[in-house]
C-alpha cells in the first residue's frame, strides 16, 4: 500500500471514531429531548463524519495501483452484494414477524462485509 492510501485509510479511521462518538452523542440528546428544536439537526450530526469517511474512501480507491484498486473493487463487489442479500433477507423476515431494523445499522454491516471482502480478496494475492 502506497503512502497516499495509508494517508487516506488513516483518515477514514479517525472518520469511524467520530462517526461512533456523534451518533452515541446524537442519540442520547434525541432520546433525552424528544421534543426540542434542534432534534432533527442534531440527529444528522452523525453526517458529517460519514460524508469525511465517504471522501476518504474515495480518494484512497483513487490513489492506488492497479492490484490495489482491483482489490478494492473486488470488496466493494462483495460488501455491496452481502449487504443487498442480508437486508433483501432480513426485510422478508420483517414481513413474517421479526421486529423492525434501524437503516443506521445499514452503514455498519456494509463496512464490516467491506472489510471482510478486502480480506478475501486480498489473500488471493499473497
Amino acid at each position: 500500500m502506497n503512502e497516499a492510501c495509508k494517508k487516506y485509510r488513516n483518515q477514514a479511521y479517525i472518520g469511524f471514531l467520530l462517526y461512533g462518538v456523534m451518533t452515541a452523542i446524537a442519540m442520547w440528546a434525541v432520546l433525552k429531548y424528544p421534543l426540542g428544536i434542534w432534534r432533527l439537526p442534531v440527529a444528522l450530526t452523525p453526517m458529517l463524519p460519514a460524508l469525511f469517511i465517504a471522501r476518504s474512501i474515495v480518494r484512497m480507491f483513487s490513489s492506488g495501483d492497479e492490484l490495489q484498486i482491483k482489490i478494492q473493487m473486488q470488496s466493494l463487489a462483495f460488501a455491496f452484494v452481502g449487504t443487498v442479500l442480508l437486508t433483501l433477507t432480513y426485510g422478508f423476515l420483517q414481513m413474517a414477524g421479526v421486529p423492525t431494523a434501524n437503516w443506521v445499522w445499514v452503514w455498519p454491516l456494509m463496512g464490516t462485509l467491506l472489510l471482510v471482502g478486502k480480506l478475501v480478496a486480498k489473500s488471493k494475492y499473497q
